[in-house]
């Protein structure tokens, strides 16, 4: 895991994307954390240099009629994951551009279906971005570590998991730790991300 600081982040990690994407027609890219906005803003900037398209998490709720009391209770039980895991996780494991509907409480429904373009590099983000039960599709995991916006403790715990469990790369609000991973020092290809050359 490597971990870099906030400060700079984005243009840290395009250069990496670009890096360790080159070669490849697609390269997937997951941004998770506790504080949406961030994750959102950091995603947004990097798409926008790579000329990616973004995915964000947030049309994937699932709908309030159908949140049990058991569903409710558990981390990311708002979150559909298996529509997700349908219209978007499966087709990108398939090779095949996704079609996903896009859903928002407040009208109680789909407000627009979107149909991925071909891009090189494709971002998903927003919470749940790493959901556990999502095939794990993605070449790069990065999760930003800090506090919820809405200092939500069950996020800010969520995050820390994320960073133990899936994470390839922790942005983070300090310096850079010393779990510096050396493949992200000067991008030295032709690394992957397990280590084999």
């Amino acid at each position: 895991m490597t971990r870099i600081p906030h400060d700079g982040a984005a243009a840290r990690l395009t250069e990496i994307i670009r890096g360790e994407s080159n070669g490849m027609a697609h390269y997937y890219v997951a941004v998770d954390g506790a504080d949406e906005k961030r994750i959102l803003a950091l995603a947004e900037e990097i798409a926008r240099d790579l000329s990616g398209f973004l995915i964000p998490t947030d049309g994937f709720l699932l709908p309030a009629r159908n949140l049990t009391p058991e569903r409710a209770a558990t981390p990311g039980g708002a979150f559909d994951y298996e529509r997700f895991t349908r219209e978007v996780a499966r087709p990108f494991l398939s090779k095949k551009l996704p079609t996903y509907g896009v859903y928002r409480e407040e009208v109680r429904g789909t407000v627009e279906r979107v149909t991925v373009p071909e891009r090189g590099v494709y971002l998903v983000a927003g919470r749940y971005a790493l959901h556990p039960e999502i095939p794990d599709f993605y070449d790069l995991r990065i999760v930003l570590h800090g506090d919820a916006e809405d200092g939500d403790p069950v996020r800010a715990y969520l995050s820390s998991y994320m960073i133990e469990e899936f994470s390839d790369v922790v942005v983070t609000d300090g310096a850079a730790g010393e779990e510096e991973d050396e493949r992200f020092d000067g991008f030295s290809l032709p690394l992957s991300f397990d280590g084999n050359a």
